[in-house]
């Protein structure tokens, strides 16, 4: 970084090119991707290599912060190509499913970058809504209540955590109690 400044010793031109071959490779995946998508046939014959691409996709998005808004914008176009259709809804849904669980043949760092690409497209929302009220729903007030944490951070500029005591039984006191006058209306 110090030579940075000395032209004669670190020539800016080490990384002419380098910048044009990721976004014809961003490009590229993304064409690929689309053609994934062309119609449902296609979409449902190719939807695993559609995951893959987006996905790969994905880990520039998340790993290149040079290339994120142009990465996201290809991703978005695609997804919104998908929604021009009308069995798109319904893909995008399923591939939302598909992207939040994971794959079992996929590594870990690909299925943390799938689940990153559920929370960061707003095209996945209904699929977070679902995950949220189904895991939200099964699990007794009561159980939510007793492993709810709170903390603050002191201070901007303190980065140290505090805990905070709640009364649990208040707060299950106050949820019964909205419970009941919701169920009114």
């Amino acid at each position: 970084n110090y030579f940075k400044a000395y032209r004669n010793i670190f020539p800016s031109s080490w990384n002419d090119g380098i910048v044009q071959n990721i976004r014809e490779e961003i490009e590229s995946l993304g064409q690929n991707a689309r053609k994934c998508v062309e119609n449902k046939t296609i979409a449902t014959r190719e939807q695993d290599r559609f995951r893959h691409l987006f996905v790969q996709m994905g880990f520039v998005l998340v790993e290149m912060p040079l290339f994120k808004s142009f990465t996201k914008e290809v991703m978005a176009n695609i997804l919104e190509s998908c929604l021009d259709s009308n069995w798109g809804y319904s893909y995008l849904f399923e591939l939302g499913l598909s992207l939040q669980r994971g794959n079992e043949n996929c590594s870990d760092d690909e299925n943390r970058i799938a689940q990153v690409l559920v929370s960061d497209f707003s095209h996945f929302k209904e699929v977070l809504t679902m995950v949220w009220n189904q895991e939200t729903c099964q699990k007794p007030v009561e159980d939510t209540v007793r492993d709810v944490v709170v903390q603050t951070r002191a201070s901007k500029k303190a980065p140290c955590i505090e805990h905070i005591d709640i009364d649990r039984e208040e707060l299950l006191t106050s949820f019964k109690k909205f419970e009941s006058e919701y169920k009114t209306f």
